[in-house]
């Protein structure tokens, strides 16, 4: 007798559990475009589940996020040793050597430009 009672117990829970999570909606109106909660003429119903995460998908997701963020912290400090062993670029402009010596090649004279030989046709 208690197992039965027990078994209709459970069973009664589990039926109230599910019943909540699901949710009545009536689509009505001629074209369907008005959602209600109460039934109307010639509505056609809609079962409309609650898709809260559970408990235990939120605890997956917070462990997700605590990982990357270490990661990301991680790989922060990688790339700040990084720049502080690299050798900075100086800054500004920076004026070229001068040669030592003077340029050994000498300018050469301009020449005149030569005449066109008269074609003959």
């Amino acid at each position: 007798m208690r197992t039965t009672l027990a078994l209709v117990l459970s069973m009664l829970v589990g039926g109230l559990a599910e019943a909540a999570d699901v949710q009545r909606i009536w689509r009505c109106g001629p074209d369907g475009r008005v959602l209600q909660d109460r039934p109307c003429h010639g509505g056609e119903t809609l079962a409309v589940r609650d898709q809260r995460p559970s408990a235990a998908d939120e605890a997956a997701a917070r462990e997700v996020a605590r990982r990357e963020a270490a990661l990301a912290e991680q790989l922060r400090a990688e790339r700040l040793a990084r720049e502080q062993e690299a050798v900075p670029a100086p800054g500004g402009f920076v004026e070229p050597e001068k040669p030592a010596a003077q340029s050994v090649l000498k300018k050469t004279a301009k020449t005149k430009p030569r005449k066109k030989k008269a074609r003959r046709d």
